[in-house]
């Protein structure tokens, strides 16, 4: 295998990778029979990376891929030129061009793609995204044209059909005319559909087929669609609903939307709202979701109380403005078995209405958005009340996110003594003295029973790097990790994001 890379991760991949047609490696691998590669296989399918992957390693691990139809059951239909970053390319002996791949999904830009894509993939069952993205040609007769016949491809055919589990369908202009395409007459096995979408034109055709989809358990929608869809007899399997904003939609009309259609789903384990619409409100009756496991939503703290959930284990909570009417006293929270909590507030006092027996993981994120997006800054003193001492016991997992002084990280610090993993994301804000700061007071004498249990410790993450000088920063954190190494429980991992979208340097 032969590869070149970009250096910046930012900008779609020109780098092509050839498979070359080389003869196994002499070795124990070499021996391997069949089926148990097959099985290996099997466990790299659930990852999400190419199975051009597997078939680069040599010429009998590619004849084994080919023949694994299971492997190429993902594809991604697009129309033109792909400018997707994570697109990956390979160049293969005997298919005559170039293959494109985002993940495990092989890219579909034309009908031959997509027929020899689903010759590949034999009579496994099917993970289709179509992704039908603005452009400045969408409206000529050629991308129409194109998009039809891809779409024919798919929908025309009922034994396609039939083997469809998972469906994604993003549109993001409304210049395509649902009245030109075909809609299929069954998807008696779908069970996922994320369907995105800032025009409900496409809506009545898909009005009559929901319902016929007996299997479905997991619903992706944008407002828009959830609007077009919400008195659709469909709702009673769905085990998982997300829902979020599209386009310019009125999302006080959402929130009613989803009164209706939440007491409509009797199976739900999962439901994430995403920001920044605020639901439950004021008008929203009381709800009882009996089987409600996971929850993250947008709101007011005093409106938690109208869901009934005594099931719920992970609460996601974001809340939108701290209203003058809310009073800390008035609240009452009833999720006994709650084990993962992630809040982000201006005012968080309430978060001790809960009951924290069972919390194992809490992410506190202070930097707080308001409903127009403009940073509010939430009262020192209100968080130095929340970050008492031993204030959270039970929690293993902590996560703090913009936090901007070091004197309260470290008081979040130790109302987590028996964290074992431990985040630090700093605020954009933050000067580059405030890792040096914290970095020092976490190896300073007096500290010592500080995070002492913690193994794991993350400064930053994938998208939000840890802006202080590397130089400078990079002797603090070796002689954290020697000193961390004496005590009871030493450091197994010491990770730092230097650069956004970029690996973390390792440190232990």
């Amino acid at each position: 295998m032969t590869s070149e890379f970009t250096d910046n991760p930012f900008k779609p991949s020109s780098a092509v990778t050839t498979i070359n047609d080389v003869f196994p490696s002499e070795g124990p691998i070499s021996t391997l029979p069949p089926e148990l590669i097959v099985g290996v296989f099997q466990a790299y399918s659930a990852f999400d990376d190419s199975p051009w992957r597997l078939a680069c390693v040599c010429m009998r691990w590619r004849e084994i891929a080919l023949r694994s139809s299971f492997l190429w059951r993902h594809m991604r239909l697009t129309c033109g030129e792909i400018t997707d970053r994570y697109v990956t390319r390979w160049s293969v002996p005997g298919v005559g061009k170039t293959i494109l791949t985002v993940g495990r999904a092989q890219v579909c830009a034309e009908k031959e793609e997509l027929d020899q894509a689903i010759l590949r993939s034999g009579s496994s069952p099917l993970d289709i995204d179509i992704i039908f993205s603005w452009r400045t040609d969408f409206e000529s007769p050629s991308y129409q044209l194109l998009a039809q016949d891809l779409l024919s491809s798919i929908f025309a055919r009922r034994d396609i059909c039939a083997r469809i589990e998972q469906l994604g369908f993003t549109l993001t202009h409304s210049s395509l005319d649902p009245s030109t395409f075909p809609i299929p007459n069954s998807l008696s096995n779908l069970k996922a559909l994320e369907w995105v979408s800032h025009s409900p034109l496409w809506a009545p055709s898909f009005r009559q087929l929901l319902p016929k989809c007996k299997k479905i358990a997991y619903l992706h929608l944008s407002f828009p669609v959830l609007s077009s869809l919400k008195d659709v007899d469909m709702w009673r399997n769905v085990h998982s609903l997300v829902i979020h904003k599209s386009g310019h939609f009125n999302f006080s009309l959402g929130a009613r939307d989803l009164d209706s259609v939440i007491p409509a789903c009797p199976s739900l384990k999962e439901l994430k709202v995403m920001p920044f619409v605020a639901w439950p409100r004021e008008s929203t009756p009381p709800i009882t979701c009996r089987q409600l496991r996971i929850l993250k939503l947008c709101c007011e703290a005093r409106h938690l109380q109208r869901i009934q959930a005594p099931l719920l284990t992970a609460l996601d909570a974001y809340e939108l403005s701290n209203s003058s009417h809310q009073r800390i006293e008035d609240i009452s929270l009833d999720f006994p078995d709650l084990e993962t909590l992630v809040v982000q507030s201006p005012d968080p006092r309430w978060i001790f209405k809960f009951n924290f027996t069972k919390l194992k993981s809490l992410g506190i994120i202070i930097a707080h958005e308001s409903t127009l997006m403009k940073r509010v800054e939430t009262k020192v003193t209100v968080w130095e009340n929340i970050f008492r001492p031993n204030a959270f016991p039970t929690v293993q997992n902590a996560q703090f996110e913009a936090i901007g002084r070091t004197s309260l990280f470290m008081a979040a610090l130790a109302s987590v003594p028996n964290a074992e993993r431990i985040e630090i994301i700093p605020d954009t804000f933050q000067d580059s003295e405030f890792g040096l700061q914290l970095v020092r007071q976490l190896y300073a004498p007096g500290t010592v029973s500080m995070c002492g249990k913690a193994s794991h410790i993350q400064f930053g993450n994938r998208w939000c790097c840890f802006g202080v000088q590397r130089a400078s920063f990079e002797p603090s954190l070796r002689a954290l990790v020697a000193i961390r190494q004496g005590w009871p429980t030493p450091l197994q991992s010491l990770r730092v994001y230097w650069t956004m979208g970029i690996e973390p340097t390792e440190y232990v």
